[in-house]
C-alpha cells in the first residue's frame, strides 16, 4: 500500500520579509502528490502565524486536503489559546471537511499534571465548537514524560520520527515507518517522515517536513469526508463598479481609514475596480485588504455613460521655480502631493486666492505667484 504524501508549513517556509512566498503551483505539481498539508495557525493566546491566510487560501486553488495546527503553551489558559486559535481560522474554515491539530512539544517548566489539563481542556473546547475533537500532533519520547494519556478522550495521532539528519547540504531520506508509538496509544494517524526533506516550492527555507497518512490518497479523502480531490475554489466575486482617479497621488492603505499603514499609491487617471465599499473607502484588491478613499474629491466611479466632456482651461502656465510644490487645496496648510520641475506647463481650470488649480476636475494646486508660475 502506498501511503498517501502530505507536507507542514509555517511562516518559516516563507522569508521573513514576506516576498519569497511558497510557490503553491511547485507543490501542485510535485512529482509525487502532495494530498494534504498541514498550516500553523499560531502559538498560545496571542501570536497569528503572518502566512496563515496566504497558506490557506492557496491550499484550496490547488484542492488538496487542508489542516490547520496551534501550539498550545501549558502554562496559559486553554480557553484564551483555544480563543486565539479559532479567532485566526475566523469564517475560513468548512467544518465538514478542514481538520484541526494541536501541536504539543512544549512543556517549559509544567508538569505532567498540569500539562495533561491543559491538553484536555484543549481538546473538549474543540469538540464544542467543531462537534469533533483534534488531532493530536506529537512524538513518543515527548508524550512517554509529559502526557497521561489514559486521561485523554480517544483522539487521532499525528506522530512524528525522523531518521538521524544528514550535514547540510544533504537532504534526510523520510524514515521508512511505523513510527514509534506512546505507551497506552495504539494507533496512528499520520507520521511525519522528515523534517529536513527536500523543499518543494519554498525558496526561504532549504527544508521541509514530510508526512504519510496511514492510508492510501482515497483514505485520505475519507477521512476529510470527500468523495473525489476537493473541490477547486468557487469563481472570486465581480467587483462592484470600476473607478478612476482623479487627484495626482492617493495612498492605498491597509484598512478603510487613515489609521491604517500606506501600501503604496494610486496616481493620476488609474482605473481600478472596487469589490467592497465600506465607511467612505473602497477596497481594490479582489482577495486582499487593500483599499483607498471613496471621496469623489479623488475617486470617480465609471459607467457605461461616456465620458464628461473635458473641463474647459482658463490659461495656460509655465513653472519658473526649479521646483514647485503641487497640494490638495489652494493654500500653504493643504497636504503636498508632489511638484512640478521648471519649464513644466500645464492647464489651469480654477484660479482662486492667487492659486491656480491644474487637476482636471480634482484638487491639484499649485501657487500662481510671479515667481514661480508664469502665464502664457
Amino acid at each position: 500500500m502506498t501511503k498517501a504524501f502530505g507536507i507542514d508549513i509555517s511562516k518559516y517556509n516563507t522569508s521573513a520579509d514576506g516576498t519569497k512566498k511558497v510557490n503553491f503551483n511547485t507543490i501542485k505539481n510535485n512529482q509525487e502528490e502532495v494530498v494534504f498539508i498541514v498550516a500553523r495557525t499560531g502559538v498560545s493566546w496571542g501570536y497569528k502565524d503572518p502566512q496563515f491566510d496566504y497558506y490557506w487560501e492557496e491550499m484550496t486553488r490547488i484542492q488538496v486536503c487542508r489542516m490547520a495546527y496551534h501550539v498550545p503553551y501549558f502554562g496559559e489558559s486553554a480557553l484564551s489559546q483555544m480563543d486565539n486559535m479559532f479567532r485566526i481560522l475566523g469564517n475560513k474554515v468548512n467544518w465538514e471537511h478542514d481538520k484541526i491539530v494541536l501541536d504539543l512539544e512544549v512543556a517549559g517548566i509544567n508538569t505532567r499534571e498540569r500539562i495533561t489539563a491543559v491538553t484536555r481542556s484543549c481538546l473538549e473546547i474543540c469538540k464544542e465548537r467543531t462537534g469533533r475533537y483534534p488531532i493530536i500532533y506529537s512524538r513518543a519520547t515527548w508524550v512517554d514524560p509529559y502526557l497521561n494519556v489514559s486521561q485523554l478522550p480517544k483522539v487521532d495521532w499525528w506522530l512524528a520520527e525522523y531518521r538521524k539528519p544528514l550535514p547540510y547540504p544533504l537532504y534526510t531520506s523520510e524514515h521508512p515507518g511505523p513510527p514509534r508509538m506512546p505507551k497506552g496509544i495504539n494507533s496512528w494517524l499520520i507520521h511525519q517522515t522528515g523534517s529536513r526533506c527536500k523543499s518543494i516550492g519554498a525558496p526561504a527555507l532549504y527544508y521541509m517536513d514530510y508526512n504519510r497518512w496511514n492510508g492510501t490518497k482515497e483514505d485520505v479523502y475519507a477521512y476529510f469526508g470527500y468523495a473525489d480531490p476537493p473541490p477547486p475554489p468557487p469563481p472570486p466575486p465581480p467587483s462592484l463598479f470600476r473607478a478612476k482617479c482623479f487627484t495626482s497621488s492617493l495612498y492605498k492603505r491597509s484598512g478603510p481609514g487613515t489609521s491604517f499603514p500606506v501600501v503604496g499609491v494610486l496616481l493620476l487617471g488609474d482605473v481600478v475596480d472596487v469589490f467592497e465599499e465600506k465607511d467612505g473607502w473602497f477596497r481594490i484588491e479582489q482577495d486582499g485588504s487593500v483599499w483607498c478613499s471613496g471621496s469623489e474629491r479623488y475617486m470617480r466611479r465609471m459607467g457605461n455613460e461616456p465620458p464628461p466632456d473635458e473641463e474647459p482651461v482658463l490659461f495656460r502656465a509655465k513653472c519658473v521655480a526649479n521646483a514647485l510644490y503641487k497640494r490638495s487645496g489652494p493654500g500653504t496648510t493643504y497636504a503636498t502631493i508632489g511638484y512640478i520641475t521648471k519649464n513644466t506647463e500645464v492647464n489651469v481650470y480654477e484660479e482662486k486666492n492667487g492659486w491656480f488649480r491644474i487637476g482636471e476636475r480634482s484638487d491639484v494646486w499649485v501657487s500662481g505667484n510671479s515667481n514661480y508660475m508664469q502665464r502664457l
